[in-house]
Parts: structure tokens; C-alpha cells; sequence
């Protein structure tokens, strides 16, 4: 499994700046959708300042796909613009499998962790939607419970994140506004947060998710905002 610089370090001060493009598919378009993603996935990796590109699918309300594709810096991001938008490249080339539009997310990583020893079999992502004035509460709160030894010692590799809605208007704030990053955006602007899990078993996934501390976490968030889990099937 590759992964970018998260892997084995605590990423509060990472300049990456983590991508994540959702594609949900229509029904019975399975087949012809893999071919057309994978040719996606060819061109993103040509892209100047891509780090790297992972494609996990999965099957929830349908079939659709995630893209995790991780650059040097928001500045790598923004000179990607014209040709290696993950969300514009899916718009153009799968406008006819799709469900809806391809939704997208910019996000910088807050904590990383992997147990290289034991590969990764299951694994899923969650998205928890937080309003801005309680998100930094919210985000404390999952930091301090992901590091205790009751549910990391249960994870092969896992990843949380921060970030926004990738939308014109944040693209043009850091265009046009040199002083204003995306760092700055987030923390005036963010209403979302990521986890990705993965386990090297079912077990030690099941476990995780009946873990008290996991079941305090995520009860707690709900009363602030809305989590959605995406259980992954597999990488590409």
C-alpha cells in the first residue's frame, strides 16, 4: 500500500495538501466506469508536483470510487487547475455514468499513523460535517481519542484530516489574494472532517467500532453536526 509523507509521523505541520474526489456511479455501469477512471488516474500522475494517488471503491446508496491524491503544496495544487482537477477530469470524461457531480474536498492532515508490520485488508473513510464555530472542538476531541492505545493499537494505518468544500470561491480567494492561504481558509472556513481507517483483519474492525471510546466519539459528533462512513472495498 503507498502512502505519501503521513505515513509513521505526526503531520500537524505538513505543507501536503491532501485531495479528495468522490464519484458515485450508476447502476449497471460498473464495468465501463473502472476503464474510464483508471485512464483518470494515468493522466492525474503526470501531473507536475503530485505526490501521490490512491483509488479506493466501495458500495454505499451504489457503487462509487474515492480519490486521495496528495500535492507538495497548495501552489502544485492551484498550477494544476487547467488539466489535473480530479473533479473536472471525472465531470468531462464520466458526465454519463454518474449518479450527480463529483463532489471534492481540500484538506491538510492533523495526525498520521501506520503499523507497517501488518498490511491493511478492510478499510473505510469518515466523513464528519462540523459547523466552523465547533469544528476546532470537535477536531480536539478526535485527536485526543485516536491516539489512545484502546483503538490505535486496533488500526494498521489511518489518517485525520481537516479542510473545506473545494469550491470557485476558495480557488479565487488564493488566487487572487497572495496573503490569504489555504491554512487560513480552513481555519476561518472549515466545516469537515476526515478519518480514514484500516484494519488488517475483521476482527480488529469490528472491535475497533464496538471500542466505548469510538462509540463516545462518534455519538458526540453526531449531536454537532453529521458523520457519513464509507466502507472501502479495495485500492486500484
Amino acid at each position: 500500500m503507498h502512502v505519501s509523507k503521513v505515513e509513521a509521523v505526526i503531520l500537524q505541520h505538513s505543507s501536503e495538501l491532501l485531495v479528495v474526489t468522490l464519484a458515485r456511479i450508476q447502476s449497471g455501469k460498473d464495468i465501463e466506469a473502472r476503464g474510464r477512471i483508471r485512464s483518470i488516474v494515468e493522466t492525474l500522475r503526470s501531473a507536475p508536483g503530485l505526490i501521490s494517488t490512491r483509488m479506493y471503491s466501495g458500495q454505499s446508496n451504489g457503487l462509487f470510487y474515492l480519490l486521495f491524491t496528495t500535492w507538495d503544496d497548495e501552489e502544485s495544487w492551484l498550477k494544476a487547475q487547467e488539466r489535473h482537477t480530479p473533479r473536472q477530469l471525472l465531470s468531462v470524461h464520466m458526465k454519463d455514468l454518474l449518479m450527480v457531480p463529483p463532489e471534492q474536498w481540500l484538506m491538510y492532515y492533523l495526525w498520521g499513523y501506520s503499523k507497517p508490520t501488518q498490511p491493511p485488508q478492510f478499510a473505510a473513510v469518515q466523513l464528519m460535517g462540523v459547523t466552523p464555530q465547533r469544528i476546532q472542538q470537535v477536531q480536539q476531541t478526535w485527536l485526543t481519542g485516536l491516539q489512545q492505545p484502546e483503538l490505535q493499537s486496533l488500526l494498521t494505518f489511518a489518517f485525520f484530516a481537516r479542510g473545506i468544500n473545494d469550491t470557485p470561491t476558495a480557488t479565487r480567494i488564493t488566487t487572487t489574494s497572495p496573503s490569504t492561504s489555504y491554512r487560513e481558509l480552513f481555519s476561518q472556513r472549515s466545516s469537515l472532517l476526515l478519518c480514514f481507517f484500516s484494519w488488517s483483519d475483521e476482527i480488529e474492525r469490528e472491535d475497533f467500532y464496538a471500542q466505548r471510546i469510538y462509540q463516545n466519539l462518534k455519538k458526540s459528533t453526531e449531536k454537532e453536526g453529521t458523520i457519513m462512513l464509507l466502507p472501502l472495498e479495495n485500492q486500484q
